[in-house]
């Protein structure tokens, strides 16, 4: 880097008007006393003392970029109490989205409780976002470091030797006068004579104790900006570690809700399969009595075998949804158990879904790309304080002294203060092109934080929409439940009464296993879309008085 230095340097060597080590010292605070506040009125408050909204004094959230926001959800109105204006109170604007609010607790499943806090203490790549956000914090404390004075004490002791064949410094005196100022020194009257002021080698010990003071005035802001980047990039991995934790809760309950189903499936299929050892057994005695054909025995068969290997298969995927409940809860698979506990017919919580708005202040992951775009921010001003001057302050006081019994005598100490100012003159377009960079990334950022909410609220529709037809589909598998159970009765009997042949019974049982299925895979698919409803709001809400919850359960036993 080339650069022009202009520098005022105030020094002293007269002994007899030299100042008192206690004066050089209050010379040099009085000249940091005075810069300070340039800098430290401009420092935002610390990360710890954050306000509440997710954006820091200097943008709140009526000060975000500009997004296109919708006024409202096009699935928001109806009834089953999701998203009606009756609702909107339910979440707060401006509420920092974080999922320590439990939000998991609306489902009174203590089981549930018990699976999410252990995932909140255990899972590892909870455990890696924590460690990136104290990293950033740290980061962000380092840059703050330069709003202070610098001070260090640079101990030394050298012994040192100079040499007697360096550079000579030589002077030639001829004439009259130089007889008359030196006298026969120079030999004749009027002869030419050289001198040397080269000495001769000398050896010595040098012992240093100085005390070093180095301060850069932020007139330009580089140090203000560098550590606005910093605080904002400290925020965004805050709110990435709460995107983490969102994800990671909502993929829990997912999977324990998909587990309970898998144990409604599983006593769906342990009921049926009593229910087909019967007909093989009433196929059995009517064969032995000649009142049915080997035909409708075998077909019996068939469908117990049948039933008895869908059996298998839904133990075998409960096993393993329960070996990935394991893994995000940071559990050893082989020592993890979670109790049978069948879904049943109760449907989920009401969950209200509030207004496209608070997306902007609930989601963690666009409060993540609006500080990843102040960062981006900062990082322009940063890069544009360095076409500017830097101002520098720096002072020198201690001691020094050949002998060290001499060191810390009053006549040994040192001091000396310095005012630097560096100027950039040609640095062949680099600080040019490192503030188009800048600018660059700061376009990169905004375009990433738009995208993230056509993201959101593209998810917040979906959610809606979905959960929305859950509830529709579910109360239609009701009614096929009921009316498979009166079709399979009506076959039976009219299967014992000789009207119809076996066909028509194995064909009532299907239909009423596959309803009974459908049911549950439906109620299932209910709670997985309350669950990403939570999610697409940020994991924040308030459930309304008077909707339906979800009461406590006890885990059955397993049969």
């Amino acid at each position: 880097m080339k650069m022009r230095r202009v520098t005022l340097r105030i020094t002293s060597s007269d002994r007899r008007g030299k100042p008192s080590l206690r004066q050089a010292a209050a010379a040099v605070l009085a000249l940091i006393a005075i810069a300070t506040p340039i800098t430290l009125s401009a420092a935002d408050v610390p990360l710890e003392h954050a306000p509440d909204s997710p954006w820091p004094k200097a943008m709140r959230a009526s000060d975000a970029p500009a997004v296109s926001v919708p006024t409202h959800f096009k699935s928001g109105g109806g009834s089953h109490g999701y998203g009606g204006d009756d609702d909107v109170r339910a979440i707060r604007s401006g509420s920092p989205a974080n999922a320590s609010q439990a939000w998991w607790t609306v489902f009174h499943d203590p089981t549930l409780d018990r699976l999410e806090t252990d995932a909140l203490a255990a899972n590892q790549d909870l455990q890696q976002a924590l460690a990136r956000v104290t990293e950033a914090r740290l980061q962000a404390r380092a840059a703050a470091a330069d709003f202070f004075p610098h001070l260090r004490a640079p101990l030394s002791a050298q012994r040192l030797r100079t040499t007697d064949t360096g550079p000579l410094v030589s002077a030639r005196i001829e004439g009259t006068g130089a007889t008359a100022l030196f006298g026969g020194l120079l030999g004749p009257k009027g002869a030419a004579t050289s001198f040397s002021s080269q000495e001769t080698s000398v050896t010595y010990n040098d012992f240093q104790a100085p005390l070093q003071l180095s301060y850069e005035l932020d007139f330009f802001g580089r140090i203000r900006h560098t550590y606005g980047q910093a605080r904002a990039s400290a925020q965004a991995s805050e709110a990435e570690r709460r995107a983490v934790e969102l994800r990671l809760t909502a993929e829990v309950a997912t999977d324990y809700f998909a587990l309970r189903a898998l144990d409604s499936e599983v006593e769906v299929f342990h009921r049926t399969v009593d229910l087909r050892l019967q007909a093989a057994h009433l196929q059995q005695k009517r064969l032995d009595a000649g009142m049915a054909s080997k035909l409708d025995y075998s077909r019996a068969e068939v469908e117990l075998d049948n039933t008895d290997a869908d059996l298998n298969d839904a133990i075998r995927q409960r096993a393993e949804m329960e070996n990935a409940l394991a893994a995000l809860c940071g559990h050893a698979a082989s020592d993890f158990r979670i109790p049978s506990n069948p879904l049943g017919n109760i449907p989920p919580p009401a969950v209200p879904a509030g207004v496209p708005s608070a997306l902007l202040t609930q989601r963690p992951d666009l409060i993540e790309a609006e500080r990843r775009l102040a960062a981006a921010t900062e990082g322009i001003g940063a890069a544009r304080a360095d076409l500017f001057p830097t101002v520098n302050i720096q002072g020198n006081l201690g001691y020094e002294s050949a002998q060290f019994d001499q060191l810390f005598e009053d006549r040994s100490h040192i001091w000396s203060v310095t005012a630097g100012v560096s100027v950039p003159i040609f640095e062949g377009g680099r600080n040019a092109a490192n503030l188009k960079a800048a600018k660059a990334r700061r376009d990169e950022a905004f375009a990433a934080y738009q995208q993230t909410a056509v993201t959101a609220f593209k998810e917040a529709e979906n959610a809606l929409i979905d959960l929305r037809q859950r509830i529709s589909q579910s109360d239609a598998r009701e009614r096929a439940v009921a009316n498979s159970k009166l079709v399979l009765d009506g076959s039976e009997q009219r299967y014992l009464e000789g009207a119809v042949n076996y066909f028509e019974v194995i064909d009532a049982q299907r239909l009423s296993l596959n309803a009974e299925l459908s049911r549950v895979q439906t109620m299932n698919a209910r709670y997985a879309a309350t669950v990403d409803l939570v999610r697409a709001f940020g994991g924040r809400f308030e459930a309304p008085e008077g909707k339906n919850s979800v009461p406590a359960q006890t885990p059955k036993k397993k049969k």
